[in-house]
């Protein structure tokens, strides 16, 4: 590398500068109080019901902080189901009695609790506060809890009376602080990573002239010489052998730590809710006998939920016994039929090793099959130092699941035990992540083939390496597990009935096979996520009846947005594949197009392929693209594009018809998805010169047809939602389906200063995120986060594929620079306009809903603007990057495992 002082001096400073901006910059934090005592399940008074006659004020004095949000813990009553009526609020100043907010709530919508309040648009700090709480409509509403745990601030009056205990309350505070730890480790990264890169860059090592003269440095010598000879000869091998022990030591590490645990834990359905309900243990409750009818298939243990008080020693034992008494059950009694069971269970448990709050596990000596309809009893005998000693067993309602009897101390209850079921072990574990260990090795084995033995081009190891990583991520981040996926899989349902020739079903509904009704994914990583497609995976259609499901409801979304999932579920219903397959391969189908499509870009780049390797295989692109998302179609053309507008421009050929024709379809078909924010990307055309036309009158129309024609695709798919943008008023505009309200274009006209602050705010507060997601910091829907040091890594990576070897031509001039530049800072702001005008609810600081993964799709043109004549390489470093890229992605992998099995 040249001038490498001069450029190690600069990355000192930058590093010096990041830490100090990091620490000095002021990040708002939610802070919660009022909440004192509420995990406590002994928590028994509440207000009367509220009716019209109701009125419940509150008055709170906040802290000398900016209160943001003050509301409280509603429930409904033992019907639990309104169908009239609201709850309305307000909050005043104490003293002045003006208005601050003020929130109105249907019943209807709050089915068993929720807490409902009051936003403050302007922060009251250090301000006495009265809430006013009323019932419309209301004959016999719900109430709210009281705080029998924890004296908290404030005082409660309920119809003008005061309450001896306040009232459950949420008071939020926004507040300021500054962060130290994390930008102080990030530094230290960097500086570890800067002083790496810089030491083994520059001037080559100067070989030793002098030898030794003693006969140990001659046998060191040799030694040296063979050593080196081995490597020579076997360093293909020694770095095959390198690769293939670090994913191992990855897999090996993440079972050791995380998969193993997992396996040893079941998995759990609440089977008897509770309603915070006490049972105190007693002389009068000392023996308890729970009678339970199974509608589960399988069961390897059940719970019984228990509740420790505030001075709750934990000293004795609990005796628990379960025993099937299915038969004994049959002739109805509700005396004890132990001794006519099977036992199953019997366990001596330390009152000490509880938790609060938590379910006993009472797990079978042996796991119990074909149980659904077989009747069970646990008997719980309470050691004499645990009566009257805090500790209580947390039941159901009077009224609820009336067909399993208690019996305490011999005579029936009323309550019931909350109790949960263990319904398998997830042993399964084990062969699931196995199987991806040795497909990994596969991978790793392959890549290291075709990059370092065969020495293939990087367009051929790119294909490879992307589609062997989808199916990993597959099987990593399953079904309904990446943002709006549940969308995406109806709308492309629906476009798969389109080809099959069914009907369509109408709004928020779709025909689908019975099967595909049945099994259900969650959008959080789960256990049942994994069982679902391990049990899945290999199995056929069995009931293929098309019956009307709910669904998602339908938008104007092409099908040329979803084509490839469409095709790929299309043909797995064709060959009658079950629901596992048909989703696994319809991902794929949308991967297999990004990776067409980036392949045939790449083949066509004269420089920066190994950048766009890179970009294709970010975490977060490998995520959305290997999901039902249209993110793969839009990525995977919008690359292309990018790669042809280069390739037309840096490489000495003439444009052929083909070129112009494939262009123009591209820059059509990208502006079909995010309401067209991609559209000034077609301006990346004006980079092409005259010469390559033939000359500037073929060359000005060419390009202006590339400009005019996604122009008019985009007034023809989104006027409605720039009509939208321009027409909305303050008094119509909101955020998203809510009535928050919003910002207006009419409000940035007159206002222009709020806009230049609203956007430095942004710049300031989320170029970090922006960053950090754009690689994939945060997975899934932005909730499993892996480790930091994935996205520096990548981005280390992007930023050193951009530097060029010595011999290369330089391409990029600086006027080519700076309209890429305008053109990508164009696109990043209708992205963010976009997002400020339809998602930001008025008074925020900063935009909100923009993530890092947005940006992506015009990323290979800006980073051409890193391109320089000054960083440059020796010798090409582009086999090393896609190695580094590689394990970077096995890093990803491990920290994914370690994230979503968490239990």
């Amino acid at each position: 590398m040249e001038n490498k002082k001069k450029w190690a001096i600069g990355y000192a400073v930058f590093c010096i500068l990041y830490f100090a901006v990091s620490v000095a910059m002021p990040h708002d934090r939610l802070e919660s109080r009022g909440l004192e005592g509420i995990g406590k399940p002994s928590l028994k008074l509440k207000t009367e019901t509220i009716t019209d006659d109701t009125e419940l004020r509150f008055e709170y004095l906040p802290d000398a902080q900016a209160l943001s949000q003050l509301s409280f813990y509603f429930t409904a009553d033992d019907e639990g189901v309104y169908t009239d009526g609201r709850i309305d609020i307000g909050a005043y100043d104490a003293q002045t009695r003006e208005l601050l907010a003020s929130a109105s709530y249907d019943l209807q919508d709050l089915g068993a609790e929720g807490f409902w309040g009051v936003d403050f648009t302007q922060e009251p700090v250090g301000q006495a506060v009265e809430v006013v709480i009323t019932g419309k409509g209301i004959k016999n509403g719900p109430y709210i809890w009281l705080n029998t745990e924890t004296e908290t601030a404030g005082t409660s009056y309920e119809d003008g009376q005061i309450l001896e205990n306040n009232l459950i309350f949420n008071a939020v505070y926004r507040t300021q602080v500054h962060y130290v730890k994390k930008p102080l480790i990030t530094t230290l990264m960097l500086t570890i990573l800067g002083a790496m890169f810089f030491l083994v860059s520059g001037k080559k090592q100067e070989k030793a002239t002098k030898k030794r003269d003693s006969g140990l440095g001659k046998k060191a010598a040799a030694f040296g010489r063979k050593l080196k000879t081995f490597y020579e000869k076997h360093k293909k091998l020694l770095g095959l052998g390198l690769l293939l022990f670090i994913t191992a030591l990855m897999f090996l590490y993440v079972y050791d730590v995380q998969i193993r645990k997992a396996m040893n834990s079941t998995h759990r359905e609440v089977v008897m809710k509770d309603n915070q309900e006490l049972l105190p243990v007693t002389a009068d409750t000392q023996e308890l006998i729970q009678y339970y009818t199974t509608e589960e298939k399988q069961l390897v243990g059940l719970g019984v939920r228990m509740d420790l008080g505030e001075n709750f020693a934990g000293e004795g034992l609990i005796h628990a016994e379960v025993y099937d008494v299915t038969g004994a059950a049959a002739s109805g009694e509700t005396t004890d039929l132990a001794d006519q069971g099977s036992l199953l269970c019997a366990a001596d448990i330390d009152a000490a090793t509880l938790l609060d709050g938590q379910y006993m596990g009472l797990i079978f000596d042996n796991s119990q099959t074909d149980t659904k309809g077989h009747t069970y009893e646990v008997k719980l005998h309470f050691a004499d130092t645990l009566l009257d000693s805090g500790l209580s067993v947390i039941v159901t309602p009077k009224g609820y699941y009336k067909e399993n009897t208690l019996l305490v101390n011999g005579a029936e209850s009323a309550v019931r035990l909350s109790m949960n079921a263990h319904t398998y072990f997830n042993l399964f574990l084990k062969k699931y992540f196995f199987a991806m260990f040795l497909f990994a090795e596969a991978v790793c084995a392959g890549f290291y083939y075709l990059a370092f033995m065969r020495k293939c081009k990087i367009e051929k190891v790119f294909l490879f390496t992307i589609l062997c990583l989808g199916i990993l991520y597959n099987f990593l981040i399953t079904p309904y597990m990446t943002p709006d996926e549940s969308y995406h899989i109806d709308m492309t349902y629906r476009h798969s009935n389109t080809l099959l020739g069914i009907e369509s079903a109408g709004e928020n509904k779709c025909y689908k096979r019975m099967d595909d009704t049945k099994i259900e994914f969650t959008s959080e990583p789960s256990l049942e996520n994994y069982k679902n497609i391990y049990d899945g995976f290999f199995r056929g259609v069995r009931d293929n009846r098309l019956v009307e499901a709910d669904a998602t409801s339908t938008t104007e979304a092409p099908m040329i947005l979803y084509l490839p999932a469409v095709l790929g579920m299309t043909l797995a219903r064709l060959l009658h594949l079950g629901t596992v397959p048909m989703y696994l391969l319809a991902r794929w189908c949308s991967l297999l197009f990004f990776a067409l499509m980036t392949y045939i870009g790449m083949k066509k780049l004269p420089f920066g392929k190994i950048t766009l390797f890179l970009l294709a295989i970010l975490p977060m692109n490998l995520q959305q693209c290997t999901s039902f998302s249209y993110d793969a179609v839009i990525n995977g053309v919008i690359f292309l594009y990018i790669c042809c507008c280069i390739s037309l421009t840096w490489r000495e050929e003439p444009v052929k018809p083909v070129d112009i024709l494939v262009m123009g379809i591209l820059s059509i078909v990208m502006i079909y998805g995010k309401s067209g924010i991609y559209l000034p990307i077609a301006l990346l055309a004006l980079l092409i010169p005259a010469e390559r036309f033939g000359g500037k009158r073929v060359r000005n129309f060419c390009i202006l047809a590339l400009c005019l024609l996604p122009v008019l695709a985009f007034v023809n798919k989104n006027t409605v939602a720039v009509n939208y943008i321009a027409t909305t008023t303050e008094a119509t505009a909101t955020v998203g389906s809510s009535t928050t309200a919003g910002y207006t274009l009419g409000y940035f006209l007159s206002q222009p200063l709020e806009l230049v602050r609203i956007m430095a705010n942004t710049i300031a507060d989320k170029s970090a995120f922006y960053l950090m997601s754009l690689v994939g910091q945060k997975m899934g829907w932005v909730e499993i986060e892996i480790s930091e040091v994935i996205p520096m890594l990548f981005l280390l990576l992007l930023v050193l594929s951009c530097m060029r070897t010595k011999d290369e031509p330089q391409y990029v001039k600086t006027g080519q620079k700076w309209w890429i530049v305008c053109v990508c800072a164009v696109c990043a702001g209708l992205i963010l306009a976009g997002m400020l005008l339809t998602w930001t609810p008025r008074d925020h600081i900063s935009i909100e809903g923009v993530q890092g993964r947005y940006f992506i799709p015009f990323m290979p043109a800006f980073l051409l603007v890193l391109r320089n004549g000054r960083l440059t390489w020796n010798r090409s470093a582009e086999r090393g990057l896609m190695y580094a890229g590689l394990v970077g992605q096995l890093l990803t992998v491990m920290y994914f495992i370690k994230a979503v099995l968490i239990l």
